[in-house]
């Protein structure tokens, strides 16, 4: 995949499984105007609260776990992930990752932000096993940056495979269905359409 900007060393690397990419652009009439948009979409980034992410017609609710709706994501933060497909069992209904790394980087000719969350275990239950249709060793990355006047929004999935080991049949079957069918997360279709979507908007 090509990129505006080059932002191939902060891309993780992918070592097993399947990986998905998306990427879009905006170039604004000054390099002004791209910072405020990239300090906006910064901002919006880390309210994961408020993303909209749509799966089909359905859509993709995320919360931050045991914190207000307005507050912004941190690092160790847990987040449910309520998608349009059967109950996830061992999340009590909901696909939960961590934010394992939010990282700036500010220099003169490079701004970025960028938020790393990884599958993890339901804090609400005592079985400690990823309660996330990937294995934990997935990762989705996204990367916002600025350089001159082009703002530019990518997307990482890496090291993705199905979690169907060892959580019982129906949840087997579910992971796999989801991991495998594209409702959510492993379809590169509805990351596209949430970076085009966040960007634009």
């Amino acid at each position: 995949m090509s990129y505006k900007i080059d932002i191939q060393d902060l891309v993780p690397i992918n070592t097993k499984g399947s990986e998905n990419n998306a990427a879009t652009f905006l170039i604004c009439p000054s390099e002004n105007e791209a910072l405020e948009k990239f300090q906006k979409f910064s901002q919006n980034l880390l309210k994961i609260n408020e993303w909209n992410v749509k799966a089909g017609k359905n859509p993709t609710d995320f919360f931050i776990y045991n914190k207000d709706k307005s507050q912004s994501v941190q690092e160790n933060d847990l987040v449910k992930i309520k998608i349009p497909a059967p109950e996830n069992k061992l999340g009590n209904g909901f696909d939960w990752v961590i934010v394992r790394k939010i990282h700036m980087i500010e220099k003169r000719d490079l701004k970025v932000c960028l938020l790393q969350i990884k599958p993890h275990s339901c804090p609400e239950n005592s079985k400690g096993m990823p309660a996330h249709f990937y294995k934990d060793d997935a990762s989705i990355t996204f990367i916002l940056a600025k350089k001159n006047n082009i703002v530019q929004f990518t997307i990482h999935g890496r090291n993705e495979i199905p979690n169907t080991k060892k959580i019982g049949f129906l949840n087997s079957c579910r992971n796999f269905f989801v991991a495998n069918g594209g409702i959510f997360g492993g379809s590169k279709i509805q990351w596209q359409d949430f970076a085009e979507e966040f960007i634009k908007h």
